[in-house]
């Protein structure tokens, strides 16, 4: 960084001018276990000063991500009220999740605590809100009213404010600090709100803004757009990022439950006249949001009308009337008619959704219906399948007992069963017999 930008910025003593590797051996055998690298070389060197100064040594061991800081504990404890509560009778701890901070974050936080410096940048600055909002360091007393919360954030507004292209560094850097950035300090939705602060209709909204967008998780950023939906007057913005989700995010497909709340941090009687007519067209938004930015139309075309018609209707022309007044009052007719034009379309537009839904529900039933049908008729089967097979065996049992019977007997060789409808029928022999004597009969009688 120039000496000029650590000037403009406020940029106190730097701690180190590059970022160093952290050294894999532990300056301490004693407290540091081979598993665990060191603290920085700087911050160790801040920390040697001060146990020469104070005349008292380290007493406590703190791990980050595999680090370990050798610090004085009463140093830690009075800037942060989250470490004052876990060190209690501690002289080991380590920060673990869901606390997001790395080792780099922590030497900074390591040496405000110890010289009430620390370097920020537009890189680091996320990190260090963040951190320093989790482990509570917000008390000023004693320390000429600073704490890091109020220098990061300080320094935050400065920098965002200047320049898109400072709030679009910070913006990216926050996308790894997810949802702490934005649950702590809002970090995220400000960016945002500072990079489209010029435009409301959100027609820019800058690039880097947008690539950001879409790579959020869904859970992070309803987060965002809960707290962008209480910072901006105006909701044209909110409306097109959460549409850009909806259509490019990276994270996978959307549910209807997850479309349905990030539509509902979008507040209809905030959007433009313009963008509520694109949200009543847009596919990919939730029916029921379009249902409620059309009664939001709706509501607002009325009121239009009603405004014009008071304005034009109670206006009695007569001889003086100037040519303004007769341009006005036209002009005054003809926006009412174009507002009429308007509420039909949208009128129009309810009836087919409707007409669209009544349809789906038809196809639904008619296809209920038709499995139910298709069911009865395989049940129908089956029953008729089980009773002939009862009615067909008793018959052919009964069938070959008769053909048992004596040959002169009637009943035993002359009749048998019809095995379907149960009725006696002639055997071939009877029928035979019949036949030659019908015949004997006629010839004789021609004869």
């Amino acid at each position: 960084m120039s000496n000029g930008w650590n000037h403009q910025f406020g940029v106190i003593d730097t701690i180190y001018e590059e970022e160093p590797e952290f050294s894999s051996t532990s300056s301490s055998p004693s407290l540091s276990p081979p598993s665990f690298s060191s603290s920085p070389p700087l911050l160790h060197s801040t920390i040697s000063a001060w146990s020469l100064s104070s005349g008292h040594q380290t007493d406590l061991l703190l791990r980050v991500q595999g680090t370990c800081f050798r610090l004085h504990k009463d140093r830690i404890i009075s800037r942060s009220s989250y470490l004052k509560r876990h060190l209690t009778n501690l002289t080991e701890f380590t920060l673990s999740p869901p606390l997001n901070i790395t080792p780099h974050t922590f030497a900074a936080i390591a040496e405000f605590c110890y010289s009430s410096r620390v370097h920020l940048t537009p890189n680091n600055v996320a990190a260090i809100r963040t951190a320093a909002g989790l482990l509570g360091m917000t008390d000023s007393r004693g320390y000429d009213g600073e704490n890091l919360c109020h220098v990061a954030e300080s320094y935050f507004n400065r920098i965002v404010g200047i320049d898109q292209e400072y709030a679009s560094v910070v913006l990216r850097s926050c996308m790894g600090l997810l949802p702490e950035a934005e649950t702590t300090a809002s970090l995220v939705s400000r960016c945002i709100e500072a990079l489209v602060w010029d435009d409301y209709d959100g027609h820019d909204i800058d690039a880097t803004c947008l690539n950001v967008v879409v790579e959020i998780r869904p859970q992070d950023f309803q987060s965002v757009v809960d707290s962008i939906n209480a910072r901006l007057p105006h909701h044209d913005v909110l409306y097109r990022m959460i549409d850009l989700y909806f259509k490019e995010n990276k994270n996978g497909k959307l549910t209807e439950e997850q479309k349905s709340q990030l539509c509902n941090s979008i507040d209809c009687t905030k959007l433009s006249p313009r963008v509520l007519m694109e949200c009543v067209q847009n596919p990919r938004v939730p029916l029921r949001f379009i249902v409620r930015a059309m009664l939001v139309e709706h509501l607002n075309t009325r009121r239009s009308i009603a405004v014009a018609a008071a304005a034009s209707g109670g206006n009695q022309q007569d001889e003086r009337e100037s040519l303004g007044d007769i341009l006005r009052r036209d002009s005054a007719r003809r926006q009412t008619a174009q507002l009429k034009e308007a509420m039909d379309s949208t009128c129009s537009r309810i009836q087919s959704l409707e007409k669209e839904l009544n349809g789906m529900r038809k196809i639904l039933l008619d296809h209920h219906a038709a499995d139910a049908e298709q069911q009865e008729r395989k049940l129908n089967a089956l029953n008729s399948e089980r009773s002939a097979s009862f009615h067909v065996m008793p018959a052919a049992a009964e069938e070959r007992k008769i053909g048992r019977g004596g040959r002169g007997s009637v009943s035993s060789s002359a009749l048998m069963y019809d095995g379907e409808s149960g009725t006696p029928r002639m055997t071939k022999s009877l029928r035979q017999r019949l036949m030659s004597g019908l015949k004997n009969a006629f010839h004789r009688k021609s004869l």
